[in-house]
């Protein structure tokens, strides 16, 4: 009985879901604002929460602060920054919607078991998206051009999760695309990869961790390496995994200047 009922409920929210997202990309313009308020939803959400946790955790020393360099006014230069970004997102749903309309994307309702290898498999993407995205900007030309903006920020924090140049933004939002061009993913899957994006990039910019002893490379100490990189400007181009900064040779210590 609880089962069917569960599956009653399930069939639902997947027919409301799906006739919600049927509505959202039935116009390009409705789903551009779609995603500007989705995504401006996140960031502020997002960042009001951890901003939240880590000031009640520090006061009980639960937490420590990692790089002390914050500049006057930075919290504002970020969080017009990350608007800046979010349009840019919400113009790149607009090629989204396109591709959508005429079968080149298509989005399942119709197995929801298929999110448990799907989301994990979007994580793996991520993080290798991000990685290769990261190290191209961390190129000459792309740095002093483009990715200074975000590196504007030596202490990292919540605000500055989105806090790019446009082209950043721009190379960043591409992440959803290529998967979606070799196979039909779950709702929920895609609708996770923002998500999921934003929950990673709020954690290694809130630039405060648990006190440990652990190495620098293990997986716990991401927030520290991604401090790390905004303190020194290079290296740690990874996120979460620290996978590929171990095969490439691009980790960086405390104290490697």
């Amino acid at each position: 009985m609880e089962r069917s009922k569960y599956l009653f409920f399930l069939s639902i929210m997947n027919e409301l879901l799906e006739n919600t997202f049927n509505f959202v990309l039935s116009k390009w313009y409705y789903t551009s604002a779609f995603f500007f308020v989705f995504f401006s939803i996140l960031y502020f959400l997002g960042t009001f929460i951890t901003e939240t946790i880590v000031r009640y955790k520090t006061k009980n020393a639960s937490l420590r602060q990692i790089v002390f360099a914050q500049k006057p006014g930075q919290r504002a230069k970020e969080i017009k920054n990350s608007l800046v970004s979010i349009f840019v997102f919400s113009l790149q749903a607009i090629f989204f919607q396109y591709l959508f309309s005429i079968g080149v994307f298509k989005v399942r309702f119709d197995n929801n078991w298929n999110c448990l290898w799907e989301i994990p498999l979007l994580f793996l993407w991520n993080e290798t998206h991000f990685y290769a995205v990261h190290w191209l900007l961390h190129r000459p030309w792309f740095f002093r051009n483009v990715h200074k903006v975000h590196h504007w920020s030596k202490e990292p924090t919540a605000y500055s999760i989105f806090s790019f140049h446009w082209i950043e933004s721009f190379f960043l939002g591409t992440v959803i695309f290529f998967p979606l061009f070799f196979h039909d993913f779950q709702v929920y899957s895609i609708l996770s990869l923002p998500v999921m994006s934003l929950v990673i990039n709020l954690l290694g910019h809130c630039n405060h961790e648990i006190p440990s002893d652990k190495p620098s490379t293990s997986f716990s100490k991401y927030t520290f390496r991604h401090s790390m990189h905004h303190k020194w400007g290079r290296g740690n181009f990874g996120f979460m995994l620290g996978i590929f900064d171990k095969i490439f040779n691009t980790q960086v210590s405390e104290n490697k200047h």
